[in-house]
């Protein structure tokens, strides 16, 4: 976790592998990437995403990450400072782009001629537990360019010993076309009860499902 020495409402947040989550509220900037503690290197990322609560992002700062091969750009985000520097940067990285449909994300790509997928869905969190035994599982709609889309469920489940954990990850794919006349009453797919209040609230599943069907209709 890096905290931006600039801006106190913007921090940055690695959970796994090249992935940078960009966190926060409001404007982010180049000044933001003065960021500890430690030594903090955008040249490390291959994936930036920019997570709810981000609003703008001004000039310097995406160019920033040299090694970039997906960009992520949440539904909040409505401004990104573009250059021609900017624009040629991602052309001839042939970055991927992710985000909502409808959004600043999907637009980005159409203007410059990239490729663009859905980003990841959070479904939501549950947790079981009997007879000492506690399990917690994550689960997220997700999205592919070679393949279905599909249900990760990510598994914890604590280890015998202080700071040990087990669990799992599992997949179960779905058909491409799971989503027709599907709406958020309808969306279970083999999802326990316990998930039904956090669907029904999920605001991101509703948008997509409701533009896709539109689009199957011929309207955006």
């Amino acid at each position: 976790m890096y905290f931006s020495e600039h801006n106190d409402n913007i921090s940055f947040s690695n959970e796994w592998g090249g992935v940078l989550k960009v966190e926060g509220k409001g404007l982010v900037c180049a000044e933001d990437l003065n960021a500890g503690p430690g030594y903090f290197k955008p040249e490390d990322y291959t994936e930036l995403e920019f997570t709810k609560g981000i609003t703008k992002v001004t000039k310097g700062f995406i160019e920033a990450f040299t090694s970039m091969k997906c960009l992520v750009i949440g539904f909040s985000v409505k401004s990104i400072e573009r250059t021609p520097e900017l624009d040629n940067y991602l052309i001839t990285n042939n970055v991927l782009i992710r985000g909502e449909y409808n959004s600043l994300a999907e637009k980005l790509a159409g203007e410059l001629g990239l490729r663009f997928l859905h980003c990841d869905i959070f479904l939501g969190w549950t947790s079981f537990e009997t007879q000492g035994y506690r399990e917690s599982t994550k689960r997220t709609l997700c999205f592919r360019l070679d393949g279905p889309p599909y249900i990760y469920r990510q598994i914890f489940t604590p280890g015998i010993s202080a700071g040990s954990s087990g669990g799992a990850d599992l997949r179960e794919d779905l058909p491409e076309d799971f989503y027709v006349g599907c709406d958020l009453d309808g969306f279970t797919y083999n999802l326990p009860q316990k998930c039904e209040e956090a669907i029904m609230k999920n605001k991101q599943l509703g948008r997509f499902l409701r533009i896709a069907n539109q689009r199957l209709k011929g309207n955006k």
